[in-house]
């Protein structure tokens, strides 16, 4: 398994206000990269690790912890281990295609797609709904830490969860639920 190693992700200095006063959904993005700290940035904004004891930078149904951060760039799939600050491969093949039903020229174009992946064996637990909550406010942090680094980025759940979770090779338990597509604006 491949893993790459995340930089300290770059700073997120726009003031909460200004950031929830000019969060937009913006589908309409270059296909210029990411550097490694914007994408360190997002993916700490969403499933970071804030103290000793684990918790993250967003809340968990029950502390469960159940939804998991993904990304999806042309070079694969790959898991967030939030824990080591590295992405560990998934998949090799680019299948951000798979990551929807009809919004194909967005989706291929972004650089990024992040999917947030539930598991139902340790969510199995909590009420269903529970991981769906996770990952919207996931989703959300995503949107908060795009705006403060000038990123457009659009929240997606239009996909067919089957195909993709075969795309990414991910394991019958784990579950592909909501993304969030990101790049910089055109």
């Amino acid at each position: 398994m491949t893993t790459l190693p995340l930089p300290e992700p770059k700073a997120l200095t726009l003031p909460l206000g200004e950031a929830l006063a000019r969060r937009r959904t913006n589908r309409d993005c270059t296909d210029a990269a990411l550097t490694d700290e914007e994408l360190a940035a997002l993916l700490w904004a969403c499933a970071g690790i804030t103290s000793e004891d684990g918790r993250r930078t967003v809340p968990s149904t029950l502390d469960l912890r159940a939804v998991s951060a993904y990304v999806l760039r042309a070079d694969g799939a790959w898991r967030f281990d939030a824990e080591k600050n590295t992405l560990e491969q998934t998949a090799e093949a680019d299948v951000r295609e798979l990551s929807t039903t009809y919004q194909f020229e967005y989706v291929k174009k972004a650089p990024v797609t992040i999917v947030f992946v539930a598991d139902k064996e340790r969510s199995k637990n909590a009420r269903p709904t529970g991981v769906f909550v996770d990952a919207g406010t996931m989703g959300e942090a995503c949107y908060l830490a795009a705006t403060s680094l000038g990123l457009a980025g659009c929240v997606r759940a239009s996909f067919d969860h089957d195909a993709l979770r075969d795309g990414m090779k991910l394991a019958a338990h784990l579950e592909p639920i909501v993304l969030f597509t990101v790049g910089r604006p055109a």
